[in-house]
């Protein structure tokens, strides 16, 4: 396999937005249960500032002393302090005495703002649970390994913010028709290419190569091994040794019953030809009922007619309701600040899309700015009380369809505590690395 496709599946960068810098890996799990390894962050150290209670040689003593440290970016010892060169024995006993003193003082506060968020967290998870926990009920895939689902692949095509996979340069995802070229010319996946087109030349295979995903899909969704099209394209595009094509699980058929305005009889492949025909839609977190996406999407009307919307949970500043007369709505104008209560809201939101759900044909959009923090927040609620999860059952389950999902620190404690008030214990840890 090229060297060019094994490093850039290692990472992709998304585009940075004002608020946060996100990198998406490039391999995409078809299955519920995924690799939640991740590199832990390395925990923020805070310091307490000494009270300016010397002067003369000892105050200078202790602004020099904290240069030094800050440009070796070494953590200061404070229990053992070395006499240092014009400094009198006095001037180190009374630095370490101040020291001492405010770390007892720490002590018997024990901790103040997010520290002591945490030890209180930690105290709750290390109490055993009064009851047994219910079962959790989250939806799971039944795709066979290396099948995609319907929902799936249109998610991977619309991953996060925005653009992945408008350009090509993006070497993210590459779509492979392996149906007869009539029926290609009827209909196909948008972006798609047909097979004979990719093993003819007419698209550079060198390019092809460096995608991330490549997804081939028939009319039905047969096993590559049985279609003499997708086996050909199979081995060329992935010899024994390197990672295997997806296969679309139900075909063209599937998903052009789930998605129809995802498909067009045009050619699409010229990065003009994407800007101008490509449409990015909410990620889809559980099938025909309930979506996660943007205020850009949430007034966007085609993509509200599309998929059908019926209520939009609007949790922005940022953004108006805009198609009052058509949608219902529930408005919660709250900022992405940490300090922002939005678990008070939680059981109005909730009520709002049990009662929406009661009629089988609703459909709700939930949207905040980017569909990154207050949004999120909202869904994983949802779906920690509707299906028994735990907060970290939730997020496993939201990440797998929309891996940019992020809430800030506040709302991760106010989940946190959420959890707590659904089943009497904390079993989730907000210093889990895969929440940050």
């Amino acid at each position: 396999m090229p060297v060019a496709r094994a490093i850039e599946r290692n990472a992709l960068s998304l585009p940075s937005s004002p608020q946060k810098s996100y990198i998406l890996s490039s391999h995409l799990s078809t299955q519920y249960e995924e690799d939640n390894s991740t590199d832990e962050k390395n925990s923020t150290k805070k310091t307490l500032d000494s009270p300016r209670k010397h002067s003369g040689s000892t105050q200078k003593t202790v602004t020099s002393a904290s240069a030094a440290s800050q440009s070796s970016r070494r953590p200061v010892n404070h229990d053992v302090l070395l006499p240092m060169r014009g400094r009198s024995n006095t001037d180190v006993q009374s630095i370490m005495s101040t020291s001492n003193t405010l770390k007892q003082q720490q002590a018997n506060i024990g901790g103040s703002g997010s520290d002591k968020a945490v030890n209180h967290h930690s105290h709750l998870r290390s109490q055993s649970p009064t009851s047994p926990k219910p079962k959790c009920i989250l939806p799971t895939t039944t795709c066979q390994p290396g099948y995609v689902t319907p929902s799936k692949l249109f998610n991977m095509m619309g991953y996060g913010l925005q653009n992945q996979y408008l350009f090509m340069l993006a070497h993210y995802l590459y779509i492979i028709d392996c149906r007869s070229k009539e029926k290609f010319n009827e209909n196909h996946i948008i972006t798609a290419i047909h097979w004979e087109d990719a093993l003819s030349g007419a698209v550079y295979i060198s390019i092809v190569e460096r995608f991330s995903e490549i997804v081939l899909y028939d009319e039905k969704g047969i096993f590559y091994n049985t279609s003499t099209e997708m086996r050909r394209v199979s081995n060329r595009f992935s010899p024994p040794g390197t990672k295997a094509c997806l296969t679309l699980s139900g075909g063209f058929e599937a998903f052009r019953t789930y998605f129809p305005f995802v498909c067009t009889q045009s050619d699409i492949r010229s990065t003009v030809d994407r800007e101008k025909f490509l449409t990015i839609y909410p990620s889809v977190v559980l099938d025909n009922q309930l979506y996660l996406g943007t205020g850009h999407q949430a007034t966007n009307w085609k993509v509200v007619r599309d998929l059908k919307i019926t209520h939009i949970i609007n949790i922005s500043v940022e953004h108006q309701c805009v198609f009052t007369d058509k949608i219902k709505y529930l408005h919660l104008e709250l900022e992405d600040m940490e300090d922002v209560l939005l678990k008070d809201r939680f059981e109005e939101t909730i009520r709002f899309m049990e009662t929406a759900f009661q009629n089988s044909s609703s459909r709700i959009l939930v949207h905040c700015n980017l569909g990154i923090s207050r949004s999120t927040t909202i869904i994983l609620a949802y779906l920690m009380k509707t299906y028994n999860a735990t907060l970290l059952e939730a997020f496993k389950f939201l990440r797998h369809r929309r891996p940019i999902v992020s809430p800030n620190v506040g709302f991760l404690r106010q989940l946190i505590d959420y959890e707590y008030t659904l089943f009497s214990h904390t079993y989730s840890d907000p210093n889990d690395p895969i929440f940050h």
